[in-house]
């Protein structure tokens, strides 16, 4: 009797509340049904693929691990099956709804996971952290709600898996050197895009966010203090740098679960000595540097920590170090073979054993450039990071004031366990490797669920120390949280998201508003209306091509200019009109502010005052001039 009551009245809760939604929606919140529910599905499946293969490796870790690390590793799994699709050219639709129809149906007759959440008690100081949270997470969902419109996204993020899409396969990309570099994270974004939409790709980069802090959770889970895992957390969800990264299609945040998650798998390896540990860390690490080749730093350290803690517990050397490299190897070398193929060089942008080209010499020395260099300014590199963030690498790279406040306390922390041992060397050392490399702050990252660990130890210290630094300290974390909260209000209406997700805004308005430097979207919102899908265009000076419906060549800013290449090698305006159409192209969208603006410090070609005086003549007698808005110009190639 109790069991049909209970049924009945979940029925009667699930009709009410069906049918008031229904007479009164949220404002357009069922317009985002299908990337909401596509996200749970994919969610679900991922967990199922990850718990299973958890299983088959007989591991058993707390339930917020165990969560965590299966959905993480299902993830990687579709990573991967989307890869080899792609290399067989068989990505259609139609392949990945059969895909997932089976997975769905498998994962149910086979679902018998009980989760069995253990919350602890909560004083009043937990509820407040947990609601902070709660805060922070729901601000980068909005903003993960809306069209991608970041540069990095448009260039090579999206733009890439479009272009394989279109091709129904992984090919050689010319004039984007980015097409060369590992894309794990891309391969989602190209599963999400075939499925649905961009705001899909947005939402798979967004999970990485919670699941970080999942597992954060449950690294900490019997270890510390009730309040000390909440606080690591809460001094992460806080940054303002890693939760404006979970608005868009990025990777730093996909990156940055996969190394922690490796992290935390290697310190069970070091309590349990059990080698499956060691090479399912080293399977994620292989993936890891799949994401993004800065995830060798971190890897190098992993590796250091493997051979100490053999050498200090007599442990075998060979095996270990076998198992942990080979499991790396198996991961990466798809990538490795796919550049070999395409490029000659398998760690393409970097030529060891031959002449580095020019244009890939460019990239490098910007990359290079961001942040401050010399003794001193290694020495104030804290300092510069907290208060002059956009230097390390532009956009709004703020990391807030928390761990530059709280650094001194470092010094002072006194019976620290094996475990926070091994916390503070990787971050150190890493921060140490970073600051010797490319100094960009998203290169930075992957650390920070570490420095949040380590750092929320200082901070429940001081908050635990005597009462005038107890109440000078919360006063110090509550004024940095609002301030935190405050810049990220201030940047999300810039970027205005939420206008679009409660229907302020229609998808093409948001675009040709919110897309910057020198928007070209109005123009190529006219070309998709206008032209056929089968027409080829240059673009010159613009490399944001993924909102494109058709067939495109937008070179990199890295990459040489094609137009200004052809140029300067032809002698008359009609040999470069005879060299534009060898490449079958019918038009040419000229963003000129935007090549303008590209011209001196990226592309490694520029035009000679000849092929100036050639271009003038080319564009009166060979070119009509369909569309203009501003100084961004849609022509076409006279037949």
């Amino acid at each position: 009797m109790k069991k049909i009551l209970t049924f009945f009245g979940i029925l009667w809760i699930l009709i009410i509340t069906a049918s008031y939604f229904i007479t009164y929606p949220l404002p357009y919140f069922t317009r985002h049904l299908i990337e909401i529910s596509l996200l749970c599905i994919i969610t679900f499946l991922s967990f199922q693929i990850g718990y299973f293969l958890l299983k088959k490796f007989n591991f058993n870790f707390n339930v917020f691990l165990e969560i965590a690390a299966s959905i993480g590793i299902g993830l990687a799994f579709f990573s991967l099956i989307t890869f080899f699709l792609g290399i067989f050219g068989i990505l259609y639709k139609p392949v990945f709804y059969i895909l997932l129809s089976i997975l769905l149906v498998l994962s149910l007759i086979n679902f018998r996971h009980k989760i069995n959440l253990k919350m602890p008690k909560l004083d009043l100081w937990g509820f407040l952290y947990i609601f902070t949270i709660l805060i922070f997470i729901i601000s980068a969902f909005i903003g993960a709600m809306a069209p991608p419109t970041f540069y990095d996204s448009l260039v090579y993020h999206l733009s890439i898996p479009s272009q394989y899409i279109k091709n129904h396969k992984i090919f050689y990309i010319d004039y984007n050197l980015y097409a060369n570099f590992p894309q794990n994270i891309e391969m989602l974004y190209t599963m999400a895009l075939i499925l649905y939409n961009d705001i899909l790709a947005n939402l798979l980069h967004f999970i990485y966010f919670p699941l970080t802090l999942l597992l954060m959770y449950g690294f900490f889970w019997g270890k510390s203090e009730k309040n000390i895992p909440l606080l690591s957390i809460l001094t992460l969800v806080t940054t303002p740098a890693i939760v404006l990264l979970a608005y868009g299609t990025y990777i730093d945040l996909g990156l940055t679960f996969y190394l922690f998650l490796s992290f935390v798998l290697l310190i069970e390896w070091i309590n349990t000595n059990n080698n499956k540990l060691l090479i399912l860390t080293g399977l994620l690490c292989g993936f890891s540097i799949g994401i993004k080749y800065t995830a060798v730093i971190s890897v190098f350290i992993f590796s250091l920590i493997v051979l100490y803690t053999c050498l200090k517990e007599k442990r075998n050397i060979i095996k270990p170090v076998l198992l942990f490299l080979s499991s790396i190897i198996l991961v990466i070398s798809p990538w490795l073979i796919k550049n070999y193929i395409f490029t000659n060089n398998p760690i393409f942008p970097f030529y060891i054993f031959s002449e580095t080209p020019l244009y890939i010499k460019k990239y490098l020395t910007h990359v290079s450039s961001h942040g401050t260099y010399g003794f001193l300014s290694f020495v104030c590199l804290p300092w510069d990071l907290t208060m002059e963030g956009t230097k390390f690498g532009g956009g709004f790279d703020f990391v807030g004031p928390l761990f530059l406040i709280f650094l001194p306390v470092l010094l002072f922390i006194k019976n620290t366990d094996k475990i926070m041992k091994i916390c503070m060397f990787y971050l150190i050392t890493f921060f140490l490797l970073w600051s010797l490399t490319a100094r960009v702050l998203r290169f930075l990252i992957p650390i920070f669920p570490i420095a949040a660990i380590v750092f929320s130890v200082c901070i429940f210290e001081v908050i635990h120390y005597e009462n005038l630094f107890k109440n000078i300290a919360k006063i110090i974390l509550i004024a940095i949280i609002i301030s935190n909260f405050f810049i990220l209000m201030y940047i999300q209406n810039i970027i205005s998201s939420s206008l679009y997700l409660f229907g302020n805004m229609s998808r093409d308005k948001y675009l040709s508003e919110f897309i910057n430097p020198n928007n070209p979207y109005p123009s190529i919102k006219y070309m998709n209306d206008k032209l056929n899908t089968d027409s080829k265009t240059l673009f010159i000076g613009e490399a944001r091509n993924y909102l494109t419906k058709f067939n495109t060549v937008a070179p990199s800013p890295f990459d040489p200019d094609i137009f200004t290449e052809l140029a300067n090698k032809s002698n008359t305006a009609e040999e470069l009109y005879l060299n534009l159409k060898k490449y079958n192209f019918t038009n040419i969208l000229w963003n000129y502010p935007e090549y303008k603006r590209l011209e001196g410090g990226y592309r490694p070609n520029d035009f000679t005052d000849k092929s100036i005086q050639i271009i003038n003549k080319f564009k009166e007698k060979y070119l009509s001039l369909l569309n203009k808005n501003g100084d961004i110009y849609v022509f076409e190639l006279k037949k």
